[in-house]
């Protein structure tokens, strides 16, 4: 099975963030109704706010992993989730 890590999935979101810009002035230049740019306006916003939201949750997480780490030294068995998927940390950099 695909498994992520932390750098992929905040590449991801930032991603999923700047194709949802791309769309949203793609549409607003070639969309002729005013109700069918609105609807992906919406649509395109939404998008947008659930990348920020799940980069922002992940990193929210891998602090608490850090935090949890330096106390107690083990990252093998630490998850954060990243829309849906367990995101690996034994890759996360360390103070």
């Amino acid at each position: 099975m695909f498994e992520l890590d932390l750098d992929t999935a905040k590449n991801l979101s930032v991603g999923l963030i700047g194709g949802s810009v791309l769309f949203l002035l793609l549409v607003l230049k070639f969309a002729k109704s005013v109700v069918t740019k609105l609807l992906f306006i919406v649509v395109a916003v939404g998008v947008g706010y659930l990348g920020f939201t799940q980069r922002d949750d992940l990193n929210a997480c891998a602090e608490k992993v850090r935090t949890l780490v330096a106390s107690s030294g083990n990252v093998n068995d630490l998850t954060c989730r990243f829309f849906g998927q367990d995101i690996s940390m034994s890759s996360i950099n360390l103070p």
